[in-house]
């Protein structure tokens, strides 16, 4: 009886040694595991982990770098603060920090295999990321703006916030940030009407400063002004006569 009790035990211990080597789960150093069981609070492993069939729900998030491209031009350019419109392209590049809080938060609000599809991720956060831009263009001025880039980004940063759903903003870059064209802006729009005003002064004081310059070839050009013209300012010139044609014609 004792040999047939101590068999038993011993094929059981067996038995349990081979489903626990048959279901233990190991992850990446970039990943993390995440286990559900009924009631019981959610689990997160950054190792590996045992993983009962039939009892355990267990998946996979990556917490390696995702990107999201925000582009907005013409119409859709960001409005600063004297009413001239920009194109911009940012990138911002985020993550899950590897630590349980995060990753149960993205498991929750999220789910793994959303948070895992780069498509999805960029969907996600498109819209509150460009939300940050368009707040944060709105209080420089066009000069402002193009003088520091690094004070645009981090004000960027700041309207960003923290609220990413667990996700981690790591970086942010802009490919691009320049006046949006002329022949793109609608006169009939109240904030491109003002814009298109701005430029207008600044073509206008430009060709004054230039002209003064012509008539007097022998004064140094002073620093920050603009070089003799047959460039810019006369595409810029016509650029501003054929936004005003368009708005007297509206």
């Amino acid at each position: 009886m004792l040999f047939a009790i101590a068999g038993a035990v011993v094929a059981g211990g067996v038995c349990c040694a081979v489903a626990m080597r048959m279901g233990y789960r190991r992850v990446g150093p970039g990943e993390a595991l995440v286990i559900e069981r009924g009631a019981r609070p959610t689990r997160v492993s950054f190792g590996g982990a045992v993983v009962w069939p039939m009892v355990d729900r267990a998946e996979v998030l990556d917490l390696s770098v995702r990107k999201v491209v925000v582009e907005r031009r013409g119409g859709q350019g960001l409005s600063c603060r004297d009413g001239i419109r920009v194109d911009v392209r940012a990138t911002f590049l985020v993550k899950v920090e590897r630590n349980p809080e995060d990753v149960l938060r993205v498991a929750r609000e999220v789910g793994c295999a959303r948070a895992n599809r780069s498509e999805e991720v960029q969907a996600l956060l498109e819209e509150r990321f460009a939300c940050a831009l368009a707040n944060s263009a709105s209080t420089f001025n066009f000069d402002e703006l193009l003088a520091d880039r690094g004070l645009f980004i981090d004000h960027v940063r700041v309207e960003v916030g923290d609220e990413l759903l667990g996700f981690k903003l790591e970086r942010m870059s802009l490919g691009r940030l320049e006046q949006t064209p002329l022949d793109q802006l609608d006169p009939t729009n109240v904030v491109d009407a003002q814009g298109i005003l701005k430029l207008t002064e600044r073509a206008t004081r430009l060709a004054v400063e230039t002209s003064e310059q012509l008539r007097q070839p022998w004064l140094a050009p002073r620093e920050g002004k603009a070089e003799p013209r047959g460039g810019g300012e006369d595409e810029l010139e016509r650029e501003v006569e054929r936004a005003l044609e368009r708005a007297r014609n509206n």
